[in-house]
Order: C-alpha cells, then sequence, then structure tokens
C-alpha cells in the first residue's frame, strides 16, 4: 500500500510538472514572434506569413509531441499499473515464499530433532552392540581356553590310558606266568598225591598181609607184632592226614585257579572296554589276591 501512494504522488508531480512546461514554451513562442513583429512592422510582412507558417508548424509539431506524450504517459501509467500488479503478485509470492520458507524451516527442524533422536538412538544401539559383541568375544576366548584346556586333558588321559593299557597288558602276562606255574605246580600236587596214593595203598596191602601171618604164627609174637603195627599205623595215618592235607591244598590250588581265571576274564574285560582311565577296585583286589597267592606258595615252597 506504501508503493502504491508514493508512485500515486510521484504520478501526479509528474503531470503538474508536464503542463507547465507546455504553457512556458507557448509562452516563449508568443514572446519571439511579438518581439519579431515589433522589430520590423513594415518591411516584414512576408516574413510574418512565413514565420506564422513556421510557428503552426511548430505547434502542430506540439501538438504532435503532446499527443506523443500522452501516449506515452498513458502507456507509462499502463507499465506503472502493471508494475504494480507485478510488485503485488510478487509481494504476495515473496509471503507465500516466507511462509513456505518457514513451515519448511519448522520441518527441517523437526526432521533435524527426529535425526537427533535416530543418532542418539543409533549411538546407544551401537554402544550395546559394541559391549555385546565384546561379550560375545570373551565367551568365544573362554570356549577356546576351555577347550584347550579339555584337549589338553584328553590327550593326558589318553596318555594315562596308554600307560594303564601297558601296564595292565603287563600284569596279564605276569598273571598268565602265575597261572601257568600255579598249573605246573599242581599237575606236580596231582602226580604226588596219586604217588602217595598209590603208596599208602601199597602200604595199607602189606600190613594186612603181615598182620593175617602174624595172627597164623602164633600169639607170642603178638606184643612184638603190635609194637609194630602201632608204628606202622601211626606211620600210616600220618601219610593219611598229609594226604588230606595235600588234598585240601590240591582244593584249594583249584579255587584259587578258577578264582584267577574270572579274575583273567575280567582283566580282559576291563582291558577291551577301558572305561576308565585309572586301575579299577577289583582289578586292584585281583592283583592283591595274586600276591597273598605268591606268598602262599612261596611259602609252601619253602
Amino acid at each position: 500500500m506504501l508503493s502504491e501512494t508514493l508512485t500515486a504522488k510521484e504520478r501526479e508531480s509528474m503531470e503538474e510538472k508536464d503542463v507547465p512546461m507546455g504553457d512556458e514554451e507557448k509562452d516563449e513562442e508568443e514572446k519571439e514572434v511579438k518581439e519579431e513583429k515589433s522589430e520590423d512592422p513594415v518591411g516584414g510582412r512576408g516574413e510574418d506569413k512565413h514565420k506564422e507558417q513556421d510557428v503552426e508548424e511548430l505547434k502542430s509539431q506540439v501538438v504532435q509531441l503532446l499527443l506523443e506524450l500522452e501516449e506515452t504517459r498513458e502507456v507509462s501509467h499502463s507499465h506503472e499499473d502493471s508494475f504494480l500488479e507485478m510488485q503485488g503478485l510478487l509481494e504476495e509470492e515473496r509471503l507465500a515464499s516466507a511462509h513456505q520458507a518457514e513451515s519448511f524451516t519448522r520441518q527441517i527442524q523437526k526432521l533435524q530433532a527426529q535425526l537427533r533422536s535416530v543418532q542418539e538412538e543409533m549411538d546407544s544401539m551401537e554402544e550395546e552392540k559394541e559391549s555385546e559383541l565384546e561379550e560375545v568375544q570373551e565367551e568365544l576366548r573362554s570356549a577356546q581356553e576351555e577347550v584347550l584346556m579339555l584337549q589338553q586333558a584328553a590327550e593326558e588321559a589318553a596318555a594315562e590310558r596308554e600307560n594303564d593299557i601297558a601296564s595292565l597288558q603287563e600284569e596279564l602276562c605276569r598273571v598268565r606266568a602265575e597261572l601257568q606255574r600255579l598249573y605246573t605246580t599242581t599237575q606236580e600236587y596231582e602226580m604226588e598225591i596219586t604217588s602217595l596214593r598209590a603208596e599208602i595203598s601199597m602200604k595199607s596191602h602189606s600190613l594186612t598181609i603181615e598182620s593175617q601171618g602174624l595172627h597164623t604164627y602164633g600169639t607170642m609174637f603178638i606184643f612184638c607184632q603190635h609194637t609194630a603195627n602201632k608204628s606202622t599205623f601211626g606211620q600210616c595215618e600220618d601219610l593219611k592226614l598229609e594226604l588230606a592235607e595235600l588234598q585240601q591244598l590240591y582244593d584249594a590250588s583249584q579255587r584259587e585257579r578258577a578264582s584267577l581265571e574270572q579274575e583273567l576274564q575280567r582283566c580282559k574285560a576291563q582291558l577291551q572296554k577301558l572305561a576308565a582311565p585309572v586301575l579299577s577296585i577289583p582289578f586292584i583286589g585281583m592283583i592283591v589276591i595274586v600276591a597273598l597267592i605268591w606268598c602262599w606258595w612261596e611259602e609252601l615252597a619253602s
């Protein structure tokens, strides 16, 4: 509105300036004509006509110029109106652009706030992920250390098993040799028992024959023969007791042999299974039993 009022005032001042300028030109032309007439009132009538024609031409030119000036004013007014209209449109566009820029600014601020919040969330999530990654890496390191420890333990257990297998194989060979020796000793005892039984039967038969002969010879030899028979029967009883002891030893050796064979089978099963890296309690018991039998046989042999 202020620009429109200023332009209207400027236009009025321009119109006021244009009008006096046209009147002043007319007054100057009339003054020049009067001066020329006053200078040569008698002899210059022909020139007056010529001057009048020039004046008329000048007037027509002035009128033409005034018309052109009027047209120029109208054109300038139309341009001014279009300028004012364009200025109004530009003002509206400026206001619309200002409102749009303000809305864009608010949207940008809102988006920046959202971006900051998203950035903060991303930072927090990144920190959480980094902490989780560190925890996972720590767990992975501990798992790797545990795997290494388990591998070392497995290698140690395998070495211990190999040592146990070797020791069990050595013990098995020793037990087999001991069983073979016991078997040989048992065969020797059986042969000795058989020979003792034959000797006892022969002595019993001879004693029976001698007792029958002594009974037929008479009573005078009864006392002496009775004494001899007592000593012979004492020897026979001693032999019978020795035979009983040998039989008991034979039975005990047979039982020990059966138990040793059972322990041998159990040792073989343990060697095949290898269920534990250490010696089992039954195997230790078997070793103790074998050691006791060995000591017992040593005492008997001595």
